[in-house]
C-alpha cells in the first residue's frame, strides 16, 4: 500500500480553521465519488498544532 502525505499551513485563525473543518465534515457525494473512482480506499485528514 502507498501513502502519500500533504501538509497544508493553515492560518491562525479560528474563524477560518472552523469554517475549515466544516468543510471537511460536509464532503459533497461527488467528491467522495471521485476520490473512490481514483481507487483511494481509505483517506485520513490529522490536524496538528501550529508551527
Amino acid at each position: 500500500m502507498q501513502r502519500f502525505c500533504l501538509a497544508l499551513d493553515l492560518k491562525n485563525d479560528p474563524a477560518l480553521i472552523a469554517e475549515y473543518e466544516a468543510h471537511h465534515r460536509a464532503v459533497w457525494p461527488e467528491i467522495l465519488d471521485s476520490i473512490r473512482t481514483a481507487g483511494i480506499k481509505n483517506l485520513e485528514i490529522y490536524r496538528i498544532e501550529n508551527r
